[in-house]
């Protein structure tokens, strides 16, 4: 019975996880780091569905088995360092690339050079089990730590105003919840003096299936970000001839300069410690736009993830109108018009269907 269901989630994980790699090519726009992240993750979990059906149907082989937990631990601790970290986010990257080639330069060693059984786990190999016990416990300890640090962040330093990272903020804590879980079932399964039992595989599945559906439910906003995901508090701007676009997007979009009623272009300027024509120029050369369209432009975008949250349906479309940064509601008429087309009521009607 363990066995069917086992059967049925590998494939099941592995259909989820070739349709999240369709999804991401197609439209997750930028950040290109964090899009090619995901489709290494997406590529990892279908090795993993693909691995356990072949140990259930034919035998245990560490390329089917250790090679893609080993891609999906580098792939999971660069994922939340990418949207999570600023200073530690190079070299935790690194560490997850450094992880997994040791562990393909072992793979390649034993199967090509010096072939042992593949049937062998790397762990149980006489010359590589230490050092690979040592990269899966120093794993263990950098994705708890990764966890504690993530968890404190997002509950102590993300904006309670901010609906993106409310957003991000939820579903932050049901990814970080699998992972946990994951995380205890692998090292409960390298503790067993008999690994990768039936129950291993079972719960370890269940948790890739519903990780893929987290995935796959993701903040929409996350698929073409200008926003730099940054918990950090402290920010500084460099002292360049030209405005940096870190500086500008920290400020305007991560920040949310442009909801707040005094945002103007001599605000801003200032805040940047830039000259009107260089303002100007940043913003035609990356946004094709003026200042204010810029500022109504996401001011309407924040008006529809307002929308679309179903948080408000009981504030007025006035009382939007102010939490999106306009002044008055005729405002937000004009620039709903311009830039998304139709009328603010037509569309909350719509949305409310």
């Amino acid at each position: 019975m363990i066995q069917h269901s086992i059967n049925y989630l590998a494939f099941g994980v592995f259909i989820q996880a070739f349709i999240l790699f369709i999804e991401v090519l197609i439209f997750f726009k930028r950040p290109l780091g964090l899009k090619i992240v995901i489709l290494i993750l997406a590529i990892a979990l279908a090795w993993r569905g693909l691995g356990v059906l072949y140990f259930y149907h034919y035998h245990y082989t560490r390329w089917a088995i250790e090679m893609p937990t080993s891609l999906l631990a580098g792939a999971i601790i660069s994922f939340f360092a990418l949207i999570y970290e600023n200073k530690l986010k190079w070299p935790i990257i690194l560490i997850g690339v450094v992880v997994f080639f040791i562990q393909f330069a072992y793979q390649i060693y034993y199967t090509l050079i010096v072939p042992v059984d593949v049937k062998i786990p790397l762990s149980s190999i006489e010359g590589a089990g230490t050092i690979i016990k040592i990269l899966k416990v120093g794993f263990v300890l950098l994705a708890s730590t990764i966890i504690i640090r993530t968890m404190i962040k997002i509950f102590k330093k993300y904006d309670s105003g901010n609906i993106y990272f409310l957003q991000l903020r939820k579903w932050t804590f049901y990814l970080l919840v699998f992972l946990m879980l994951n995380m205890i079932c692998f090292v409960l399964n390298q503790l067993s003096k008999n690994p990768y039992q039936n129950i291993y595989f079972l719960i370890l599945l269940i948790m890739n299936f519903f990780s893929l559906i987290l995935l796959l439910l993701r903040p929409k906003f996350l698929n073409n970000s200008d926003l730099k995901i940054k918990l950090s508090s402290s920010f500084k701007i460099k002292e360049e001839s030209e405005i940096s676009i870190e500086a500008f997007i920290s400020i305007f979009f991560t920040q949310l300069y442009f909801l707040k009623k005094e945002a103007t272009f001599e605000d801003l300027k200032s805040k940047l410690n830039a000259s009107s024509d260089q303002l100007n120029k940043m913003i035609y050369d990356h946004y094709q736009m003026s200042f204010t369209d810029l500022i109504n432009k996401n001011r309407i975008k924040y008006f529809i993830d307002l929308v679309h949250s179903g948080d408000y349906t009981n504030y007025t479309i006035e009382a939007l109108a102010k939490k999106s940064g306009f002044n008055s509601r005729f405002h937000l008429y004009k620039s709903f018009k311009k830039f998304h087309g139709g009328t603010p009521s037509d569309f909350i009607r719509s949305v409310a269907k």
